[in-house]
């Protein structure tokens, strides 16, 4: 057992209010070093308090940590009669999808298509780690039913893709992002990123596209995007590159002088806006080193100091031609912009830190 588990057992048992946020902090650590032994511990925590928020986090430790034999355990304890009880957290359906226990596709698909959107969200989550060819019929109906709508299971789409070719479903759902809210089109981003790197050029345009509004705005669309950018190959190496070779200093040198800013110039403002938050917001998501959702998703690996220095470093010491300096010039001294790229700018900086000392670390 590692020692961030024998601390957060502590924590639990010191009878000290516990912040919710500091309890997630220890979890993701735990996920991501821990092993066997630390999942049954928290396994036995989690089912000793379920109805708490701050042990039912404990379920991502588990979840990437564990073996099948915690995994009937988890199974015994949360479901009746092949069916999750009514106290149990849907979050169990995606654990157990995701560490491979069989379940029942057509109880889960019964909870995709139900109107709970947290029990739809990880039914779905768990038949996308799973065979369900005998499902598809209704998956497919159920697509069919509400494509085109504004709401809809929103994982429903990538479900889909399993059985139908990528000529035919990617068109249906970049039409459909036209339509779309933006409080589903996460499903609609994940669908197209599942047939891998062939719609790379799909998701690159999607990201930029500010009708899909792939920036953190509440409806948790940006963490499927960030997930879809590691599935079709897509790096933020060659989002930023193209940021600042199209929206580089010397594009905007000639508009920001003008006294007259003409319509065409205000829309390329805006679209250069919301290029910036978007990278903004995914860049974000990579310092929070959150792991996927999906266990066969690659994780992005591209080095954090690689990136710092292709974002905040000058080519020469008479243009500030950093990202900061192309929106300075792109949007203005006092953009709120700069000074979130400035907040991140710090952000990276104790991450890049912390990146050289696991070099340090892995060679002791």
């Amino acid at each position: 057992m590692i020692k961030p588990t024998e601390r957060l057992m502590e924590l639990f048992h010191s009878g000290r209010p516990l912040d919710a946020s500091v309890i997630q902090f220890y979890s993701r650590v735990i996920a991501r070093y821990g092993d066997r032994e630390d999942a049954a511990v928290l396994l036995q925590l989690y089912m000793d308090h379920p109805e708490d928020y701050r042990y039912v986090l404990q379920l991502e430790v588990i979840m990437r940590c564990g073996d099948m034999e915690l995994a009937v355990q988890l199974h015994q304890y949360s479901f009746e009669k092949a069916k999750l009880k009514d106290s149990m957290p849907s979050d169990v359906l995606h654990v157990l999808g995701y560490m491979g226990y069989g379940l029942s596709t057509e109880y889960l698909v019964d909870c995709v298509i139900s109107n709970d959107w947290y029990l739809s969200k990880d039914a779905s989550l768990a038949l996308l780690h799973m065979p369900s060819d005998d499902q598809h019929g209704r998956l497919l109906e159920r697509f069919e039913q509400v494509y085109g709508d504004a709401i809809f299971p929103e994982l429903l789409p990538a479900l889909c893709t399993k059985s139908i070719p990528a000529d035919v479903m990617v068109p249906k759902l970049l039409v459909w992002g036209e339509q779309a809210s933006v409080d589903c089109n996460g499903g609609l981003v994940l669908g197209i990123a599942m047939y891998g790197t062939s719609q790379k050029e799909h998701i690159r345009r999607i990201l930029w596209n500010p009708d899909w509004e792939l920036c953190s705005n509440g409806t948790g669309s940006h963490w499927w995007a960030y997930v879809a950018m590691s599935m079709v190959g897509l790096t933020f190496s060659e989002l930023i590159s193209e940021l600042k070779d199209e929206l580089g200093v010397t594009q905007f040198t000639d508009k920001v002088s003008s006294v007259q800013t003409s319509r065409t110039e205000v829309t390329s403002s805006l679209t250069a806006e919301h290029r910036f938050q978007v990278l903004h917001d995914l860049l974000h998501l990579k310092l929070e080193f959150v792991a996927h959702p999906l266990r066969y998703a690659p994780e992005n690996q591209e080095s954090m100091m690689d990136l710092y220095q292709q974002l905040f470093s000058w080519s020469t010491q008479h243009v500030d031609d950093s990202i900061i300096g192309v929106i300075i010039h792109a949007l203005g001294m006092d953009h709120v912009l700069v000074e979130r790229y400035y907040q991140l700018r710090s952000r990276m900086e104790l991450s890049v830190s912390h990146e050289i000392e696991m070099d340090v670390v892995r060679k002791i």
